[in-house]
């Protein structure tokens, strides 16, 4: 018997590999039988069966020894082993389940269970803010009110490029041409290209020699990155090319759009709240059996903010997650966060992680930036 699987990305070029087979050994007398992964090269001789070293190695084998522990995990150099022992309908036979994983297995698996639980972050912010205002809207039509509130609360998706003269109404930036910092655009280049992007964003400068900042506007189909000249002056080569793949993820994930679909709920949120406020005045005059709904209403836009906010840092880390993938640089990243703190606050990510507590977290649209170094070094 013979198991067939794909695998991709295992060291080999297509013509040497094309597939993977998992071979079964002969079965002993301890009745023991074992899979391993291992692949179909051709040579001089022929077509062979060969193993494998640089893919992920799982195999499978049925043992009549009583395990100590059902899942056991080690290491071994840069090799993390994870032995699971489950049981089987035999009395005393178990089935032993060995997974070899390498740093770059690891650190995708990191990454895959970072993104997806920014993703979810992202929804419940959104998902909490369309309620809150399904609610305000019930307070004040009933279900007519629910549906007029939602319909309202849509953004509109514009997915034309930026006019430069928009941008610099703005800003005050000029638009950059690739001739006079070829170097930027080729990174550029090279990471919209990875990021799978249809268009190159365009670059602006902002002429302020003092400042470090940089943007992005608009969404995968027409997209602007807006750089100070201090911030192109004040980093070296590597931080900026972590910036530039920063607001880069922003525009791949569509976070433009995704904050402006926040930015019309809020809106949305507080004209409903206000309305609801004078249709309870009107009707009920102050009466005590308003005054929950009256006290909700009340707390409507500052709820819709703080969810506002959460959805912005989420956003944040998951670019900076995304910018990792592009750039494969932690190092550059987190230095240019830190010189961005350090000229924005004046001290260094010590002494502002001291003075970060829960309460000022959520206030902030961007996370802390020690929240943001930790998140890159779990992920590096």
């Amino acid at each position: 018997m013979t198991f067939l699987w794909q695998w991709h990305e295992i060291g080999m070029t297509p013509q040497e590999v094309e597939s993977i087979v998992f071979g079964i050994g002969g079965l002993g007398e301890f009745g023991v039988f074992n899979v391993g992964a291992m692949a179909w090269r051709e040579d001089r001789t022929g077509q062979r069966f060969v193993a494998d070293a640089s893919s992920p190695g799982i195999s499978f084998t049925l043992i009549r020894s009583v395990p100590r522990e059902m899942l056991q995990l080690s290491r071994s150099g840069a090799t993390v082993v994870l032995d699971l022992h489950l049981p089987t309908d035999q009395p005393g036979i178990f089935l032993s389940c060995c997974i070899d994983l390498g740093c770059q297995d690891l650190s995708r698996l990191r990454r895959s269970f970072h993104q997806t639980a920014n993703h979810c972050s992202s929804a419940l912010a959104i998902a909490g803010m369309t309620l809150l205002l399904a609610v305000c809207g019930w307070i004040v039509g009933g279900t007519e009110g629910v549906h007029r509130a939602l319909t309202g609360g849509a953004p509109r998706h514009d997915g034309s490029a930026i006019a430069h003269e928009t941008i610099f109404r703005w800003f005050g930036a000029r638009l950059l041409r690739p001739t006079e910092l070829p170097e930027l655009f080729n990174m550029l280049a090279d990471f919209s290209h990875r990021a799978r992007l249809s268009r190159l964003p365009d670059i602006y400068c902002v002429p302020a020699p003092r400042e470090m900042n940089a943007y992005a506007l608009g969404g995968p189909q027409g997209a602007a990155i807006i750089l100070t000249e201090g911030l192109l002056r004040g980093m070296t080569r590597e931080e900026i090319a972590g910036i530039l793949a920063h607001e880069v993820a922003h525009i791949r994930n569509n976070d433009i759009w995704t904050m402006s679909w926040a930015a019309a709920l809020h809106r949305s949120i507080e004209w409903t709240s206000l309305a609801g406020l004078a249709l309870m005045r009107a009707q009920h005059g102050g009466m005590a059996i308003s005054r929950p709904l009256a006290a909700l209403l009340h707390a409507a836009p500052s709820i819709a903010q703080l969810l506002r906010l959460a959805l912005s840092r989420t956003r944040e880390l998951d670019a900076d997650a995304t910018a990792l993938e592009l750039t494969g640089d932690w190092q550059a990243l987190i230095a240019a966060l830190d010189k961005l703190e350090r000229h924005h606050a004046g001290f260094p990510l010590p002494s502002m992680a001291a003075r970060e507590d829960g309460s000022m977290r959520l206030l902030r649209s961007h996370p802390a930036t020690s929240e943001r170094v930790g998140a890159l070094l779990s992920l590096a």
